[in-house]
């Protein structure tokens, strides 16, 4: 274990953060390290500088940081990691676009090992879960409906991906094995369904979000947008979600939606790039393509991440957020700027190309900064 606390903040509460090195848990350790918090990160290898080194660059890193080693299907050394801490925020689970079936013991294992954890130190106050709208709203076709917290994603639909069976599987476990704990002394738990997120990155690893943006800005690979509706929301708004519901004793027990409103299409997406981005020299399209022809496109097989994104065209999606903001007091960012703001962090962490007009502006504005 690297412990890198000092002694004058040993007396802040220690906030177990696991998959740290992730998009979204980077932004909660940001945000729990600008607070009265210390901060247990867990990763797969200390020995990873593309994951550790972010970490380690993040404000108050040195003070109130430590990176643990551990592994979500190895529940051995889990009840060391947890002791000590009072809170957990359970956020490590991948998303891959084409995910297979073996994504969903790991999403579902880990978080029981995580739970059987907490419960085995009575210094754990509270759980806060990421689950995903991919658990609310995934084998459902959007039609009329408005999806909230009461809803559940159809496991049994051909609709649904295995990352929707994974999310959906592993909350329910999670509900099922918090609400079979005696309620006298078991820890809190509230599970936050964040939907698509957006926003700042913090590291250039990939994942899903970043996968679709990058795909956006390359007109040789992506002539064209599915008509698919999506709900969005900004990564530090999920951050401050999650500390929000570890602070706040009203969200004990609930479950709770997490996006901006209205959604938006994969279209809108496009054209936010292109009104921020064409500038540069960037080539987007914005032609939304017919149904019909993205069915043969994804039966084709040449591109399996239409195969994953068909499964999702249809209406408007629509979420009501009105439980987070009664709750959390969330007032959510543009997710307009949430898009173009990660993809010129994208950018400046080389997960995009920089073309020659973007490079040139970039040492413009740097030079006019110094000056």
């Amino acid at each position: 274990m690297l412990n890198t606390s000092h002694d004058s903040d040993d007396h802040l509460p220690l906030v177990l953060v696991t998959g740290a090195s992730g998009f979204v848990a980077l932004h909660c350790v940001r945000r729990l390290l600008e607070g009265p918090y210390r901060v247990r990160g867990t990763v797969r290898s200390k020995n990873n500088a593309q994951k550790i080194e972010p970490l380690l660059r993040l404000p108050y890193a040195d003070e109130k940081l430590e990176l643990v080693e551990a592994d979500l299907l190895k529940p051995d050394n889990w009840t060391e990691v947890v002791s000590g801490c009072t809170y957990i925020l359970h956020v490590a689970s991948p998303w891959i676009i084409t995910a297979t079936q073996e994504i969903v013991a790991t999403a579902v294992e880990g978080t029981l090992n995580v739970l059987a954890a907490a419960n085995a130190c009575p210094e754990v106050k509270k759980v806060v879960l990421t689950s995903s709208c991919a658990a609310v709203n995934d084998g459902h076709k959007n039609g009329s409906a408005v999806f909230d917290e009461t809803f559940w994603t159809d496991i049994e639909s051909n609709r649904t991906e295995w990352y929707g069976i994974s999310k959906t599987l592993a909350e329910r476990a999670a509900w099922d094995y918090w609400n079979a704990l005696p309620a006298d002394s078991r820890f809190a738990l509230t599970v936050l369904n964040p939907t698509l997120v957006f926003g700042p990155v913090l590291s250039d690893v990939d994942h899903g979000c970043a996968t679709i943006l990058a795909r956006m800005m390359k007109r040789k690979t992506n002539l064209a947008q599915p008509k698919v509706s999506l709900g969005l929301v900004d990564v530090r708004d999920v951050a401050e979600a999650h500390v929000r519901a570890l602070e706040r004793p009203e969200t004990d027990g609930e479950r709770i939606l997490v996006t901006a409103c209205p959604s938006a299409w994969y279209a809108d997406i496009a054209r936010w790039l292109k009104h921020e981005f064409k500038r540069y020299g960037y080539g987007i399209t914005t032609w939304e393509v017919p149904t019909w022809i993205l069915k043969i496109y994804a039966a084709s097989g040449i591109d399996p991440q239409s195969k994953a994104v068909v499964r999702r065209r249809g209406p408007e999606l629509r979420f009501d957020n009105a439980k987070s903001i009664r709750l959390l007091d969330m007032k959510y960012r543009s997710v307009e700027k949430s898009v173009v703001e990660m993809m010129h962090s994208m950018i400046e962490n080389g997960m995009v190309k920089g073309t020659k007009k973007y490079e040139a502006n970039r040492r413009r504005t740097t030079s006019s900064c110094l000056n």
